[in-house]
């Protein structure tokens, strides 16, 4: 039996006079589900006239530019409602429905029981996940890596360790035996990520340490963890991004609009989630210039960035709601894509499979994905002369050193714009001849 459909959250104003279009009004998250109808309040108000009724969010205005803060909640709560509802399968009364929310949104705390004096191990990760779970500012792909990584354990423990492990078992011979299980059959994960494990792993052991289960230390040294190698990601040229752009596909719907997403990720620079969900609120006008401003949805801060032509004219084709995709099937028919646009030079590849690195030679448009498209955006307009500092408040990269080791910077292109640019400053001259 295949899996729910799950509902989609609305948001409506509370009861109020048609004519009272400016006293602010309390905004519902309203659910209907398995024949339930779920209203809850979000605590956030708003006066009528700024409401969108087609599209239950608030109207982003030169009048009331700060509701962008309001959309921003309203997205998260619909995540949140969402991820309660796929956690029970639906199987929950409006009640606790409400209350899995009031919990999610922080306004109250789960009624916890007193975690006892000692827990082994594996009864511990269960706890912490759960507490990580429930945590008011909980990601759903935080606790997900922790589950993940709590399940590996568990079944080594079961194939390697006859279903036991505790705090005293997790010495260097572990170490190494986990390692090696990662990489083993048919599992043959790659080093970098045996080393997320393993940094895993010291989460659970640390966070246990500072409840005093135990004294083991041996997760504090510092050769635990696994250095991580870094491979070289592909990015699409100014040229490459052309050629998607003059292609013709006004006869296949399906590949026109992910060639079209992919434009809008590549000439804004936003994440997957965040490019997929601008919407005309999140276009506002500054000095005569036209700004996309938006909340990113996995680190909540603030992103402007301007609407360059290219990108103005995506979106004003979709009327700026991007059509919906999951990531999935983006990264598949984005390679589709670049196979017909004729993105296919073969691609010295170079990864790490069962721990070992290995080396393969593929055609590009395989190695495309939606990360493809703002990795190109860092690299193409860091290429063309714009600062670091400029491009990292789009990126959101904290120093200038990540944001180099995120841009994918091919040598041989480097060096002709060095020569190009040298030659420029020494008047055609870079390499003076010495009589």
């Amino acid at each position: 039996m295949g899996r729910k459909r799950t509902p989609t959250p609305r948001f409506n104003l509370a009861a109020h006079n048609a004519k009272e279009k400016d006293k602010a009004i309390l905004i519902l998250l309203v659910l209907r589900y398995n024949g339930n109808l779920l209203r809850w309040s979000t605590k956030e108000k708003i006066a009528p006239r700024f409401w969108d009724t087609k599209r239950n969010r608030a109207k982003i205005t030169v009048n009331n530019p700060s509701d962008s803060y309001i959309n921003t909640c309203l997205n998260d709560y619909a995540n949140k409602a969402i991820e309660i509802y796929r956690r029970f399968d639906g199987e929950i009364s409006v009640a606790d429905f409400k209350n899995e929310l009031d919990i999610a949104a922080g306004r109250k705390r789960r009624q916890e029981v007193d975690a006892p004096d000692f827990m082994p191990l594996l009864e511990f990760i269960d706890y912490y996940i759960e507490l990580r779970r429930d945590a008011h500012n909980a990601k759903r792909g935080t606790w997900k890596i922790l589950q993940t990584c709590g399940n590996h354990l568990k079944s080594f423990a079961q194939e390697r360790r006859a279903g036991k492990l505790d705090y005293e078992d997790v010495d260097w011979n572990f170490r190494h035996d986990f390692e090696q299980w990662l990489y083993h059959p048919p599992r043959e994960h790659s080093n970098n990520y045996a080393g997320k494990v393993l940094s895993i792993v010291k989460q659970f052991m640390s966070e246990a340490y500072e409840r005093g289960y135990h004294k083991n230390e041996i997760f504090k040294r510092r050769n635990w963890n696994i250095k991580k190698e870094r491979f070289s990601k592909q990015v699409l040229s100014f040229e490459e991004l052309d050629k998607l752009n003059e292609l013709d596909l006004s006869d296949n719907p399906r590949l026109d609009k992910v060639r079209d997403l992919f434009l809008i990720g590549a000439f804004s620079g936003l994440r997957f989630s965040d490019f997929t969900r601008i919407r005309p609120q999140h276009i506002v006008s500054e000095d005569g210039q036209q700004l996309i401003e938006l909340f990113s949805k996995k680190t909540n801060t603030q992103v402007v960035i301007p609407l360059l032509p290219i990108l103005r004219a995506k979106l004003e084709k979709y009327d700026y709601t991007p059509p919906k995709i999951s990531s999935q099937k983006f990264n598949e028919y984005i390679k589709e894509v670049c196979r017909v646009a004729g993105i296919d030079q073969e691609i010295l590849v170079k990864r790490s499979k069962a721990g070992k690195r290995i080396e393969e030679v593929r055609p590009k448009y395989e190695l495309i994905t939606s990360h493809t498209a703002r990795r190109s955006f860092a690299t193409n307009f860091f290429q063309l002369g714009l600062p670091a500092v400029s491009l990292m408040r789009v990126t959101g990269h904290a120093t200038e050193r990540q944001f180099m080791e995120y841009i994918n910077v091919d040598k041989r292109a480097n060096a002709r714009s060095m020569a190009a640019k040298v030659a420029k400053l020494m008047g055609q001259t870079p390499l003076r001849k010495v009589e």
